[in-house]
This record gives C-alpha cells, sequence and structure tokens, in this order.
C-alpha cells in the first residue's frame, strides 16, 4: 500500500514538474501569429541571425539578438536611437524581436502601406500604451508605431508599416498583472507565469512527500 502512495506521490510530482517545464518555455518563446485577413499574407518568424539576415548594420543585428536574449535591455535600444529614448523609458517587452514577411504582397493599405493584425498571447490589459518596435532594414531606421487598433479580449493588434523587418510589440506594466522586468530581454511573462510558480510549490511539496514515505519505507524495512 505504501508502495503504491509512494508510487503516485512520485508520478504526480513528475507530471506537475512536466507541466511547469512547458510553462516556463512557453513564457519566454511565445510569438505573435497572424490573425484575422493576415493570416496566409504574413509569415512570422522567430528572431535569428539567420531570419534577421537583412540588417546589414552589425550593431543593430547584435543589438537585437541581444535584447532577444535577456543580455541587453528593451532601453538600452535608445543608444543607436536618441528620438525614441521616451517611448522605450518604463517600457517592457511584450513579445521578443521577430520578422515579418508578407506573403504575395501582404495586405496594402490605400496609401501603399501594410496593413498587419497579428495575435499576442501575452497581450493583458495589464500592459497600456503598447506600441510596436520596428526596425526598418530598407530605411536603416529604429521607429515605435502606435498601433491601429489593440483589442484585449481576443488579443490583437493591428498595425500599418511602411516595409517589414524585425518587430516587437512593447507596451507599459501598469502592475495589474505580471510582466517582465524592463532590465531583461526575455519576454513578458503572462497569467500563466504566475500559475506555474504554484505547479513549481506543489510539486516541491509532493517530491518531498514521496521522499518521507521512501525513507520511513527503508527504516522499517
Amino acid at each position: 500500500m505504501k508502495k503504491r502512495l509512494f508510487g503516485t506521490l512520485l508520478a504526480a510530482a513528475l507530471v506537475v514538474t512536466q507541466v511547469v517545464s512547458v510553462f516556463a518555455a512557453g513564457s519566454k518563446t511565445t510569438q505573435a501569429t497572424p490573425a484575422g485577413e493576415s493570416v496566409g499574407k504574413y509569415e512570422m518568424t522567430e528572431g535569428t541571425a539567420e531570419n534577421f539576415s537583412e540588417v546589414k548594420e552589425q550593431a543593430v543585428l547584435d543589438k537585437i539578438l541581444a535584447v532577444n536574449n535577456g543580455t541587453a535591455t528593451l532601453e538600452s535600444i535608445a543608444e543607436q536611437a536618441e528620438a525614441i529614448k521616451d517611448e522605450l523609458t518604463g517600457k517592457v517587452l511584450v513579445t521578443k524581436f521577430f520578422d515579418l514577411v508578407p506573403i504575395n504582397g501582404g495586405v496594402k493599405t490605400e496609401d501603399g502601406k501594410y496593413k498587419v493584425t497579428f495575435t499576442v498571447p501575452n497581450l493583458t490589459e495589464a500592459l497600456q500604451d503598447v506600441k510596436v518596435l520596428h526596425y526598418s532594414t530598407q530605411r536603416a531606421v529604429w521607429e515605435v508605431i502606435t498601433p491601429d487598433n489593440v483589442n484585449y479580449s481576443t488579443k490583437e493588434i493591428t498595425a500599418q508599416f511602411e516595409d517589414l523587418s524585425p518587430v516587437a510589440v512593447i507596451g507599459k506594466n501598469t502592475g495589474a498583472g505580471t510582466s517582465t522586468d524592463s532590465t531583461t530581454g526575455t519576454s513578458p511573462k503572462t497569467g500563466v507565469a504566475s500559475d506555474w510558480i504554484l505547479y513549481a510549490g506543489a510539486s516541491v511539496v509532493l517530491l518531498g512527500a514521496a521522499v518521507v514515505v521512501l525513507g520511513r519505507n527503508r527504516k522499517r524495512a
């Protein structure tokens, strides 16, 4: 009976640990995906040196990758673009930088801009003043774009771009929810992240109970 209880506790602990690993990994790798009329019209890929091959200025590429890896801060981008310093101050990453590429021309507005709607799983009402940070490889400039629409209920953002290249969503954390510290470059935690902390605690308790049961069994053997 005790061996069976030990087996059950150990199995439960392992399951919870695996769930924690999945949620923890998800909080770091979650990216935007096309939504609405943008589905099939745009491709959004992970921010890697290979995918950002169109970024010709090495210092810019290094900065983007460093922010994604968490070795540089979001606000440090202002070192390369003083004009957007105020827009970056106090903000956090809602997504890491990802590459945004049109498919068959994408979706264009009447004035020729790319119109993109995408889903951002990390988007919550705790994040205000949501903007899109973009580095134009064609114009070699950093810019902060104000979205046409930010829908918290559907977690969708719609924005217009003159050209497409590395993009990240940024916002100001109001404290109503959890998000990343602006001193790091990793993507923000979501409500899910707060849940996996509970799971982590539960796994520790279960593993501890399993160890106690095993220890007692050995003493009595």
